[in-house]
């Protein structure tokens, strides 16, 4: 059964005007689109946020109001008591939500775990960086036990390595089989995360993208190096077509990139010292580009993954605007 079904959804005041998804138990998917295209929107109707029932939102089967606490959401826009402590924090939203019982602690505790947060228990969330009070938000989100958690934009405004931990942190989240909805402007490489992406522009899904489809999305990566040896740079440039060595840098595209670890091993057999291996473009942002281009997005992905007809007449017209 799908948990979360959205159909033919339009929402007042808003870009969204026609948005049909439908969300599997237990997956962790994501909403990518620009900034202003209606994301926040979408989680704050599928939260039950929007001051009203609105018709075409189902949560597993029923148009009725999520019990409290069943969904958990995280935006960046959550101000959090600064006088108080993460651990009472949590304590007060798990008794108001779930009623006082033996199993507040253990809640408590388990979402502090999960994320990360075991030295800051007892710290005032005032003194806490943004970084911290975002995984406090995330906490609080969670320790109701929630069916499902709704995160808006939740490595925006972080340094990359407290990027990467976040990603690290959500992946340990959907390794539990809970259900979880991703927005992103797609700014940070979480495509990993991913079990299925839907693309958000002018207020539709134009394309519904698989985990294979992911998985295939075009990736570049480099690698810079001192001075490469005779014997390893042909050694490299021999392993694939998507791959393109100078004397001090190598960069890997499509297919390449699945040979990184090969190409590591050859640096290491011939001890070339590596200063650096980063990403060149984000799968997501580009994804996030194409979609100003339907047709463009069209070409690069089946049709029949679109959710509105495209004319291939207007595709000149489109791609000029």
């Amino acid at each position: 059964m799908h948990y979360v079904s959205l159909t033919n959804l339009r929402i007042a005041r808003t870009p969204i005007t026609d948005v049909t998804l439908h969300i599997p138990e237990g997956s962790c998917f994501g909403i990518v689109g620009a900034s202003g295209t209606g994301k926040s929107a979408l989680l704050n109707a599928m939260a039950g946020l929007s001051g009203r029932a609105l018709p075409g939102v189902s949560l597993a089967g029923s148009t009725a109001a999520p019990r409290p606490g069943s969904i958990g959401i995280v935006t960046p826009r959550i101000i959090l008591p600064a006088h108080m402590t993460t651990l009472g924090l949590l304590t007060r939203q798990r008794t108001l939500l779930l009623n006082g019982d033996g199993q507040v602690d253990d809640d408590c505790q388990r979402a502090i775990r999960w994320c990360a947060l075991e030295q800051y228990a007892q710290s005032a969330i005032g003194t806490l960086s943004l970084f911290n009070k975002r995984r406090v938000a995330l906490a609080l989100a969670l320790v109701s036990k929630p069916a499902m958690v709704l995160l808006d934009e939740p490595t925006i405004d972080l340094a990359a390595h407290e990027q990467q931990v976040m990603i690290d942190i959500l992946e340990n989240l959907r390794d539990r089989n809970m259900t979880i909805v991703i927005a992103t402007r797609g700014n940070t490489p979480m495509e990993s995360l991913f079990d299925q992406i839907a693309v958000l522009s002018g207020g539709k899904i134009i394309a519904e993208l698989s985990a294979q489809h992911i998985r295939d999305m075009q990736r570049t990566i480099m690698i810079r190096t001192d001075e490469i040896p005779t014997a390893a740079y042909e050694h490299i440039a021999a392993i694939n077509n998507g791959i393109i060595v100078t004397r001090r840098n190598i960069v890997l595209t499509g297919e390449g990139v699945r040979s990184l670890a090969q190409i590591l091993q050859v640096l290491l057999h011939y001890s070339v010292h590596i200063f650096c291996i980063e990403p060149r473009n984000h799968p997501l942002a580009d994804l996030v580009m194409q979609a100003r281009y339907p047709v463009v997005l069209a070409h690069r992905y089946p049709v029949r993954l679109l959710t509105n007809t495209i004319r291939e007449s207007n595709a000149t017209e489109e791609v000029a605007t």
